[in-house]
């Protein structure tokens, strides 16, 4: 009788909702990687009721969960249930992973007490232009997050006693769950810390709509969180909106000077980076408190 193939140290856990054709490039940079292909397995969740396109090809090796329920957190809620590495880690499906991404996980996770590692995000630009730019300065600015306590899960490494101990990712939040999970982990005594060499490379976003979308995303999580899951009132969140999103005219100058990683922008373009900015700030404030929760949810 074969005896049972040892679980791999690392288990690749990836979400994806109509979004193959970059699932695809994903998963052909997880084939590159230097880690040793038999100390990894990959699990992708589709996290959408229709099946892959006849066109998508799973490589082998790969597993593919359906988990139509919820959201992007439920679907790797349901990776996880069947994950055995000893580490869990996290990206997208529109990221493409460097080629020592694991092995740089694991490294820092090694050389300290670590329970969480957040990696570096950078920005694959597709379509030049401002939305780009912004993408550049803005997006995943992940050795702040991780300063903060918190990581996105486009590039987030997880032992596997860290979800023993607080429990999985809340599968109710369409947003922020990361957020969530990581500051629950930080109670609960697990370290997180920074690793610029676990790399990987998100698309920046193709145009303002884009943008927009996901504010609205990220703004629904917030509502959610404070609204529903703290209880908070209409009143206390205006209050804490109006310090997170108060005018910042030196800040603002200080990146049409070109500071604030905008020195390798044309002033023309530092221009259009701020407008955006500022367009976003209170776009934010604006889906925040565009459904007001009914009176039994203060």
């Amino acid at each position: 009788m074969s005896q049972a193939a040892p679980a791999p140290r690392i288990s690749v856990l990836i979400p994806v909702y109509r979004d193959w054709d970059r699932l695809s490039l994903c998963l052909d940079a997880l084939a590159r990687q230097t880690w040793p292909a038999e100390d990894f397995e990959i699990i992708a969740i589709n996290n959408d009721h229709r099946p892959p396109p006849a066109e998508f090809r799973l490589p082998a090796g790969v597993t593919l969960l359906q988990e139509p329920r919820g959201h992007s957190y439920a679907a790797r809620n349901a990776g996880l249930a069947l994950a055995r590495g000893e580490v869990l880690a996290f990206t997208d499906a529109d990221c493409q992973p460097s080629p020592d991404w694991l092995a740089a996980g694991w490294a820092a996770l090694q050389d300290s007490e670590a329970g969480l590692v957040g990696g570096r995000i950078g920005i694959l630009v597709e379509q030049p232009g401002l939305v780009a730019d912004y993408d550049s300065v803005f997006a995943f600015p992940q050795e702040r997050y991780v300063s903060q306590g918190t990581s996105v899960t486009a590039n987030l490494f997880v032992r596997r006693r860290v979800f023993e101990s607080v429990g999985p990712f809340n599968a109710d939040l369409q947003s922020s769950g990361d957020f969530e999970l990581c500051r629950r982990a930080g109670e609960g005594g697990h370290r997180l810390i920074y690793s610029a060499e676990a790399l990987v490379l998100h698309p920046a976003r193709e145009n303002l709509d884009a943008l927009l979308r996901k504010n609205r995303r990220v703004a629904g999580g917030f509502r959610r969180r404070e609204f529903e899951l703290r209880g908070r009132g209409t009143w206390e969140v205006v209050k804490d909106l109006r310090v997170m999103l108060r005018p910042r005219p030196r800040y603002w100058w200080r990146m049409l000077a070109g500071h604030e990683k905008t020195g390798h922008l044309p002033v023309s373009r530092r221009v259009g980076v701020v407008a955006i900015c500022i367009l976003l700030y209170y776009h934010f404030a604006l889906s925040v408190l565009r459904k007001p929760p009914s009176k039994d949810q203060h």
